[in-house]
């Protein structure tokens, strides 16, 4: 209760209204200050919000030191039985399942991991 009514006084105090800097007799410093509190505050939320932590791998899985390369990968086994174009790739890794690894994050869209000591991306959602 006591942050909404700081972040109240600092959002009236940006925004010049005398009554909130009346109130506190500081108006600029207790913005500030709340400004930093709310700032803290939704950094912790959203750290907190990150589904990362050690994992098992829960199937085989090809990852790639960029996005880009795992989902060119990717198109390249869709493509009906044809040779994939003669590009050079950059150093994919298979990784099997039950490996331990650290998920950074997850997403519709892929998935990225910490593999000793490096970066890694897949294509697919694995968790």
């Amino acid at each position: 209760m006591l942050i909404v009514a700081i972040a109240l006084a600092a959002i009236c105090a940006l925004a010049g209204f005398r009554v909130a800097k009346n109130a506190f007799g500081v108006g600029g410093r207790v913005a500030f200050i709340a400004l930093v509190a709310i700032s803290a505050l939704a950094g912790e939320a959203n750290a907190q919000s990150v589904a990362s932590g050690r994992k098992t791998l829960p199937q085989d899985a090809r990852f790639c030191p960029s996005w880009a390369e795992a989902h060119e990968r990717t198109l390249a086994s869709l493509n009906n039985g044809r040779p994939p174009y003669g590009g050079r790739w950059k150093g994919c890794v298979l990784l099997k399942k039950g490996v331990q690894i650290d998920v950074v994050g997850s997403d519709d869209e892929g998935t990225e991991i910490v593999y000793e000591g490096k970066h890694w991306f897949a294509d697919d959602p694995l968790f």
